[in-house]
């Protein structure tokens, strides 16, 4: 599928490859919505009160607003590690698990911990994100893929998990950006993001 209009829009609307960059390191707490409540920092998070029914697949990169000139920018995807570190240090915000590109996993908050990811699910759900800029352009590489597939797998064997119960991030928030009400603030993993594909590899029976 062709990325949306407003998708390439806002990815022209970054600016110097030194905006770009300063950007880079904040990816994933841009690209997070901050849900009620309070969590630990770091790797913890208070003990879940709901029943996990839900995986919610992000990526590192996406639409926000320029604080300095108020404007909507997209932000690149980031490396796996300094969006770890920037999550892991955020008072507020936090992932269950993360895939570079190159396949390799890494987890963050324990899945039977709540972790803030997503606004009014994050009760229910445990929250993957992908190393991806999330513009409907930048591929999503075989090995990353690879790997979603398989911590899916496993996932569902954990938790019981359906099918429809795997979401992508733009699917339960609609909201539009602060800076530009006609945009969407999160359109995230993207239209390169192969979701039926996805879902028919980790819940094909064996």
């Amino acid at each position: 599928m062709a990325p949306r209009r407003d998708e390439l829009d806002a990815r022209r609307l970054v600016g110097a490859p030194a905006m770009n960059a300063r950007l880079r390191f904040g990816a994933v707490v841009m690209a997070l919505v901050v849900a009620a409540g309070a969590a630990h920092a770091l790797r913890t998070g208070p003990p879940r009160t709901e029943r996990i029914d839900m995986v919610v697949i992000h990526s590192t990169g996406g639409p926000t607003c320029d604080l300095r000139t108020g404007l909507p920018i997209w932000v690149g995807a980031g490396t796996l590690e300094d969006n770890l570190r920037q999550i892991e240090a955020h008072p507020t915000l936090g992932i269950h698990h993360m895939i570079d590109r190159d396949g390799t996993a890494r987890a963050s908050v324990p899945e039977d911990q709540l972790a803030h990811h997503v606004f009014r699910y994050s009760g229910r759900s445990i929250a993957i994100e992908l190393v991806n800029d999330g513009d409907g352009i930048d591929p999503f590489p075989a090995a990353q893929l690879d790997a979603l597939v398989a911590l899916l797998r496993e996932i569902r064997q954990r938790h019981g998990l359906a099918r429809d119960g795997v979401r992508r991030h733009s699917d339960l928030d609609a909201g539009s950006m602060a800076c530009d009400r006609s945009r969407r603030r999160k359109v995230d993993p993207g239209t390169a993001y192969p979701h039926e594909t996805i879902l028919d590899r980790a819940f094909r029976s064996p």
